[in-house]
């Protein structure tokens, strides 16, 4: 995917989390391992913390730092 705010490519990967800690970006098909948890690799600061634990598929751009993911609000 092509950033559509500095026209660089994204890297597709999973963002995920448990609820009860930090939540993780990582490139490729795989969540965060114990060890990215433990070095903090991947860390997303703007992430709430909830209860429950969630992946997402994302896009991240390492050169203006923004992420995209498709989403949906229940009605």
């Amino acid at each position: 995917m092509i950033c559509p705010f500095c026209g660089k490519e994204m890297k597709c990967g999973i963002m995920s989390g448990d609820g009860r800690s930090r939540v993780f970006w990582k490139a490729g098909d795989q969540k965060a391992s114990l060890a990215d948890w433990i070095a903090g690799v991947g860390k997303v600061t703007a992430a709430k913390h909830k209860i429950g634990v969630f992946t997402m598929v994302t896009y991240y751009c390492d050169s203006c730092k923004k992420m995209i993911f498709d989403t949906d609000i229940g009605r």
